[in-house]
């Protein structure tokens, strides 16, 4: 029998980021609306944050199974320590972002984009995310990641009377289905030798090694073209600089994460023992996408593309931890593997916190200056004291 607290934060916390959508709707006549969304993000947040306290010290995981989708084919949740782990990272920004977005939104109450969209678009999205780290089967996980796709398309394009924004939010679009296409024939792979759709049935999955390749290099290139991977980065520093501030926070500090999170799930779970020549591929990746990020963020005179730029070196820091991880535990280093996966974690939540906090610093700076040039930021001590 499952236990009963964690279902009840976990309903809570999706129930209420989805309610933070419903309030977000009446926004279109009561802009003022969006503040009482925000709360309800709040309340997301702490229930994500008590749900993964629990994962973090529980003995075993919570499991639960819901009526949804199709006839023969429910979806099923699961809230282990990994999961708990990057639902607490979830929590943890969503929570600065609810107070953050309040006095942020204000400026769009009476501008030419809907006020309406952000609040349901934003709630649809942190429910989503909080979804996908909870899936425990391929067609849940699916559903919430492309449920993540859309919600976030909208945020970047929320603006869309600016040529620019609709330009970043096709090119994210399509790569998120690209994405997603490939993570289905991971999937693919797995359901095909383990005879179903349910992470348990994966994990007996015995596949012949050239297969397993195919499912990693399948997973690696859908999982890191919504992670920012070079060289499948390219709609992340159009995306970040032109979204709203606090989206941009939860984009980079949080659905990068997640996208991270469902690497892992994939190499160090649903495909047994990894291979030492997966982590090779990984460290190799990440060590060109951490150069090329901080390579390119040095280049750069708007402020939210600089941190575009050194999301992708962040994200490149940790898939070298995550290769450092595969490379020790297809070697028979169990131990040092550990060390790996605790330092990308580690490096996970690190990102997520700094990160988030620096995309909200830039739109308290562009809301004020209406300003993201570097070069033309003199005086905001005067002008921020």
């Amino acid at each position: 029998m499952a236990p009963v607290l964690p279902l009840w934060l976990l309903a809570t916390a999706v129930g209420a980021a989805l309610a933070s959508s419903v309030v977000g709707a009446a926004a279109a006549r009561s802009p003022r609306l969006l503040a009482a969304s925000f709360a309800l993000l709040g309340a997301a947040a702490l229930a994500d944050l008590g749900a993964a306290a629990w994962a973090l010290t529980a003995p075993e995981p919570a499991r639960a199974v819901l009526g949804l989708g199709l006839p023969w084919l429910h979806w099923h949740l699961r809230l282990d320590p990994l999961a708990g782990f990057f639902l607490g990272v979830i929590g943890l920004v969503t929570a600065a972002v609810a107070l953050f977005g309040p006095g942020y939104v204000r400026a769009y109450r009476h501008g030419p984009s809907s006020p309406a969209v952000l609040g349901v678009a934003t709630g649809v999205f942190v429910a989503a995310m909080a979804l996908v780290v909870l899936a425990d089967d391929a067609f849940a996980f699916m559903i919430a990641w492309e449920l993540m796709s859309v919600a976030s398309y909208f945020l970047v394009a929320f603006e869309h009377h600016e040529p620019a924004n609709r330009r970043a939010a096709f090119i994210y679009l399509l790569m998120a289905q690209l994405g997603g296409v490939l993570i289905l024939l991971a999937f693919g792979i797995l359901v095909a030798f383990g005879g179903g759709f349910a992470f348990d049935a994966m994990r007996t999955a015995n596949l012949p090694p050239a297969w397993a390749w195919i499912a990693f290099l399948l997973g690696l290139a859908g999982f890191g073209m919504k992670a920012g991977v070079v060289p499948l980065h390219v709609w992340l520093p159009e995306a970040h600089p032109v979204a709203p501030s606090h989206v941009s926070a939860l984009m980079s500090g949080v659905m990068l994460k997640v996208a991270l999170y469902g690497l892992v799930r994939l190499v160090f779970d649903l495909l047994g023992a990894p291979d030492w020549g997966w982590g090779v591929v990984l460290l190799v990746t990440g060590g060109v996408t951490a150069l090329y990020g901080v390579l390119y963020a040095l280049m750069q005179h708007d402020l939210k593309r600089l941190l575009a730029y050194c999301s992708v070196e962040n994200v490149g820091i940790i898939v070298i931890g995550l290769g450092l991880a595969a490379i020790f535990q297809g070697s028979g280093l169990p131990g040092l593997g550990v060390l790996g996966i605790v330092a990308a974690l580690y490096h996970s939540l690190n990102h997520a916190l700094f990160k988030s906090l620096l995309f909200l610093g830039a739109g308290a700076i562009h809301h004020r200056s209406h300003e993201r040039d570097l070069e033309r930021m003199g005086g905001l001590l005067r002008r921020m004291p």
